[in-house]
């Protein structure tokens, strides 16, 4: 029955993707390439750019077209796995290690070096998001990095300091004790928090743990360092009330109409803070000129925050590989990353562009003044992508993670427990990943060798080739405490 169904959906998604391509109307004499994305303004904008970035270079014109029926990730995946995809499709999140491990993507790597694409015309830590066992598949749309949005009106509100720029721990649980008191009277019910959530991940990387070891070969979560977190976590949770529990966020949530409802609660200061990406901004200025600030996540140690991407990969069987490479090379042009500064909701994804002035102190956003400046800095300076193994599928480790901890708070598993869990099940995935594929198993074995000669020379006290270390946590740690032997330029 499964694989009817299967079928079924397969059939009429390529029915709908050769009907789309082949009606009259879009019957051209020029180059159509098709682009999965959503149709917004943004896009819209960037295709216009697109064509008269075209004009100006010398390039003949193509019909570049927006497809946003199909941009479901299952549809984008069943079209290409039937050789109907687009020319080019939006990545997000755990697409990249999906979509490459399919073979849907072409391989990018010496094209984009030698067109300006590569990851050196981005942020220096954001290649993991589109690099994959060396190999280049994508490149940058919007970056992001997660960082505390402050609502500096219920601060005042309560008469209590903001929160510095960068913060610790234990800092954070001092202020966030001081806030929670001042905002809700004794004997009442509380309805006001600190913040919405606290980065674990994060909280970990700052005290030196990453979720797997240097090559992605072992999960490293039962470290008592994880324990230490979520133990942080738990009490800020339930016992300092400093973070609403799923089902208080959830009634909170129920009390406003609308969407976005963190955002609603925010402005409404419900929340001192809110944990989230700059596109928050879009979301907040409906809702009135709140004063607003950003600041680093509170992290002991090693200051860092979580970096990301939407990006744009070609589909492997494009008809028009050349005119969708030059869309790629566009994007690290001044007329696309100005399409992205004047959205205002991410990071454009060439970092000089974040010095123009509409992206620093848009005008009539006084307001805001400060934040902009606040996630370039972060993006550029302590920003990093997600821990990834060949071995696990991202969505993964991010389910176990979740469902763990929602199980420590609610009194299932002690934290140490809890990591020790996490650990267990992500290093399960490992060996059963690698008892299915003989071709995995042979990279597992590769990188296990070069993982006992990190360990090797890390006690030795001696620096370790760069090219060794594939985790983009222990690469930026490494690199950051001269640890690293790095490759000459050339």
């Amino acid at each position: 029955m499964r694989k009817f169904f299967f079928f079924l959906i397969l059939g009429l998604t390529v029915a709908t993707a050769a009907l789309y391509l082949t009606v009259p109307g879009r019957r051209t004499d020029m180059p159509v390439l098709t682009w999965m994305t959503p149709d917004e303004v943004n896009t819209r904008a960037m295709v216009k750019a697109f064509g008269e970035w075209r004009k100006e270079q010398g390039l003949p014109p193509v019909d570049l077209r927006i497809d946003a029926t199909n941009n479901d990730a299952t549809k984008k995946l069943v079209q290409g796995l039937a050789g109907v995809g687009a020319d080019i499709m939006d990545l997000y999140g755990f697409q990249m290690d999906l979509f490459t491990g399919t073979g849907m993507l072409v391989d990018l790597t010496e094209d984009a070096k030698r067109m300006g694409f590569s990851p050196a015309a981005t942020y220096p830590n954001l290649a993991g998001d589109f690099v994959i066992n060396g190999r280049q598949y994508a490149f940058v749309r919007t970056a992001g990095v997660l960082m505390n949005w402050v609502n500096r009106d219920t601060f005042a509100k309560y008469g209590v300091p903001e929160p510095p720029s960068r913060w610790t721990m234990d800092e954070f649980e001092a202020l966030g004790k001081r806030f929670v008191a001042a905002a809700n009277p004794p004997g009442t019910r509380q309805r006001i928090y600190f913040t919405n959530c606290a980065p674990s991940d994060q909280m970990r990387r700052g005290l030196g743990l990453a979720n797997y070891n240097e090559t992605g070969t072992y999960c490293t979560l039962g470290d008592p360092r994880n324990a230490q977190v979520l133990e942080r976590v738990r009490r800020w949770t339930v016992d300092e009330k400093l973070i609403p529990t799923t089902a208080e966020s959830e009634a909170m949530a129920s009390e406003i109409s609308g969407d976005g409802r963190i955002f609603s609660t925010f402005a409404a200061g419900r929340y001192g803070m809110i944990y989230t990406g700059q596109y928050a901004i879009f979301l907040l200025r409906p809702r009135g000129k709140i004063r607003l600030r950003a600041v680093e996540p509170a992290v002991d140690g090693f200051p860092n925050a979580d970096l990301g991407s939407g990006t744009v990969g070609i589909y492997r069987h494009s008809k028009h590989r050349k005119e969708a490479e030059e869309f790629l090379q566009f994007m690290t042009t001044e007329p696309f990353n100005r399409v992205i500064v004047a959205s205002a909701d991410s990071l454009p994804p060439v970092p000089k562009y974040t010095q123009l002035e509409e992206f620093l102190r848009p005008a009539g956003w006084e307001n805001e003044w400060g934040s902009a400046e606040a996630f370039a800095k972060a993006a550029q300076e302590i920003g990093i992508t997600m821990s990834k193994s060949p071995f696990v599928l991202q969505s993964v480790i991010y389910r176990t993670d979740q469902e763990i901890s929602q199980a420590l708070l609610a009194g299932r598993y002690t934290a140490a427990g809890a990591a020790q869990e996490m650990a267990n099940r992500i290093n399960a995935e490992i060996q059963l990943s690698i008892s299915r594929d003989p071709k995995m198993k042979k990279l597992y074995d590769e990188r296990m060798a070069i993982q006992r000669q990190i360990e090797a020379r890390r006690a030795a006290g001696q620096k370790v080739p760069a090219a060794w270390v594939t985790d983009a946590f222990h690469l930026a740690y490494y690199r950051a405490h001269g640890w690293l032997e790095e490759e000459p330029k050339s």
